[in-house]
């Protein structure tokens, strides 16, 4: 028998009569240990970290020595196959355990060995070899580099990928072949590609449908008959449709044959939602009390993707309903006419109001991340400022543009989103004061981990109001700034000057900037530690040379089917002299911005 063999089974043998040894020695229960790597450093020990049992489990201690070494054990292949995605194929991987110290000591001891490079790279085709090394494909592979696993399978997809986009709808690797030399220390990879027939875009065929009309959709189509085949335009086609939530599934894809013209027929098989939605919601602050809402939506009404929307909330500080028609692509594709109306009943510290709004206008989708709109809005309301009663009329144009490259509606871990609102009141609508009033936000994610575990989000707001006095301005038409959507650890309205009476006075500029840090710890729960900012100002721009207000907290995320539930409790650090509250709290659905 060769001798290779004599040594795996005296291991295996050796293995053996370690386990039973721990297992004979006294039982130690909940054995609290540590691991460590002796071998590896830098991000080659974080990628052995993030999958190792030992690692994970450190916290689950194991009832006994043997069990733990069983546990590592379970790890020297799973460390093994790193190793070798990394280019390591002759490494060494040993564990010992130590129970004489304290804690237990779990030691992985690695032998990392030569590191593989990329020897031959080759691409396949039934119509001959590619060249690899082309640097419109952007492999990324080169020989002499090292054999890195991943870079071979995402030089596989972006090999694909050229081609689905530059006229081949049918392309395929129907094979990756990897070859490790151990005597050379290389690895050879070949990809058995198929480009397929290069293909224009054919006739388009719309399946699955039950009341929209199909022109509808074809209509959200945005490659034109003729046009080269790319892939990119085809999953843009896809978001369009997503975005219309009408949809509960959606594909969107070429046939299998290109005809003999040199086009390919793409079909677009839809299955639609049902028509009526019915949600409900609720949130919780410590100064605003609860509130719940409640909402109704009816889709697609005549067969054009028309929408109903009803809504009302029903709380201790605020009541309300409020109603929008949407007419989708309205004289132009991607061009809405929106029609509301609403009725309020808000009970604030600041001002009591009953009001009843209007609008009409258009809102316009330039691309999958720009919209604008525009409209004409006209309020009427009855206001309570507790000094004083007015009843008002204001009547405005409101101009919207906003852009959003954000990678999740709900929770995202990347991207900006970025809005403005400019609204000028003017007297020759019939509104009582002629004033502009303008609102700005940002808002930036950034993920610092790879597994998204660590999200850095900041939002900063602006907003100012010029043309007329402070006085002249309704309180519910003012700035303010505090409460759950705002500066934290102050209650609602009251991260601003107060009069005698400790009332909000409220602002006509506002100047705003939070900061979370949302760490993931499990799969459904995130701690999020977070500082706000900000106050109100009676200055038509923000004065930032007067005081600022601030809250700092802690947050607990519980990650649901229907978004993020927040639990957040903050406190001011510089309340005002009269006395905050020392702890407020927040509950609601989804994230604070």
């Amino acid at each position: 028998m060769p001798r290779r063999y004599w040594a795996r089974a005296y291991r295996l043998v050796g293995t053996g009569l370690a386990i039973i040894a721990l297992a004979a020695g006294p039982a130690r229960a909940d054995v609290t240990y540590k691991t460590e790597f002796k071998g590896v450093e830098g991000d080659l020990r974080t990628t052995l970290d993030s999958v190792s049992q030992l690692v994970a489990l450190q916290d689950r201690k194991p009832p006994t020595v043997a069990a733990l070494y069983r546990r590592g054990l379970n790890d020297l292949s799973r460390l093994k196959a790193v190793l070798e995605s990394q280019g390591y194929y002759d490494a060494g991987v040993e564990l010992a355990i130590d129970r004489k110290k304290a804690p237990v000591t779990a030691t992985v001891n690695i032998q990392l060995g030569p590191r593989y490079k990329l020897g031959r790279i080759r691409i396949v085709t039934p119509h001959g070899d590619l060249d690899a090394q082309d640097p419109k494909y952007g492999l990324g592979l080169k020989p002499g580099d090292p054999a890195l696993a991943q870079a071979v399978i995402d030089a596989e997809a972006k090999l694909l990928t050229y081609h689905l986009d530059h006229g081949y709808p049918l392309a395929k690797v129907s094979e990756r072949r990897v070859v490790v030399d151990t005597g050379t220390k290389t690895m050879d990879v070949t990809y058995n590609f198929d480009p397929g027939l290069e293909a224009n875009f054919g006739a388009v065929s719309v399946s699955g449908l039950k009341r929209l009309d199909p022109n509808y959709v074809r209509r959200r189509v945005i490659w034109k008959p003729g046009q080269t085949y790319d892939q990119r335009v085809v999953d843009q086609t896809n978001q369009r449709l997503v975005a219309t939530g009408l949809f509960g599934a959606i594909k969107v894809a070429p046939e299998t044959k290109v005809a003999s013209n040199g086009a390919v027929p793409m079909n677009i098989t839809l299955a639609e939602r049902a028509l009526r939605t019915l949600s409900a919601g609720g949130a919780y602050d410590t100064s605003e009390g609860i509130e719940g809402t409640l909402g109704w939506e009816y889709r697609n009404l005549w067969g054009e993707a028309e929408n109903l929307k009803a809504s009302a909330v029903v709380g201790q500080s605020d009541n309300g309903a409020k109603l929008t028609f949407t007419r989708p692509d309205f004289l132009a594709t991607d061009q809405d006419f929106v029609a509301n109306v609403a009725f309020d009943n808000a009970l604030q510290d600041a001002f009591r109001t009953i009001s009843q709004t209007a609008s009409i206008g258009l809102n316009r989708r330039f691309n999958n991340q720009l919209t604008g709109g525009i409209a004409l809005q006209a309020e009427h309301a009855r206001i309570n400022e507790i000094t004083d009663t007015r009843v008002y009329t204001l009547v405005g144009i409101p101009v919207t543009v906003a852009r959003d490259t954000s990678d999740d509606p709900l929770n995202p871990s990347k991207g900006e989103r970025l809005s403005l609102t400019v609204t000028p009141y003017l007297r020759p609508l019939g509104s009582n004061l002629t004033y502009i009033q303008a609102l700005g936000t940002a808002t930036h994610y950034q993920s610092l981990d790879r597994n998204k575990k660590f999200i850095l989000a900041w939002e900063g707001q602006l907003g100012t109001s010029f043309g007329t006095s402070l006085q002249s301005i309704p309180k519910d038409h003012r700035f303010f700034a505090g409460g759950g959507g705002s500066v934290r650890g102050f209650g609602f309205q009251r991260a601003g000057p107060l009069d005698a009476g400790g009332n909000p006075i409220g602002g006509r500029s506002l100047a705003e900037t939070s900061v979370e840090l949302r760490m993931r710890v499990s799969q459904s729960i995130g701690i999020v530690p977070f500082y706000d900012a900000g106050t109100d100002y009676a200055s038509p721009l923000p004065d930032f040379s007067s005081k600022i207000y601030q809250g700092v907290g802690i947050g607990v995320r519980y990650f649901s089917a229907i978004g993020p539930v927040r639990l957040d409790i903050a406190t001011p650090l510089n309340p005002h002299s009269s006395g905050d509250s020392p702890i407020q709290v927040y509950v609601s659905i989804g994230q604070a911005f």
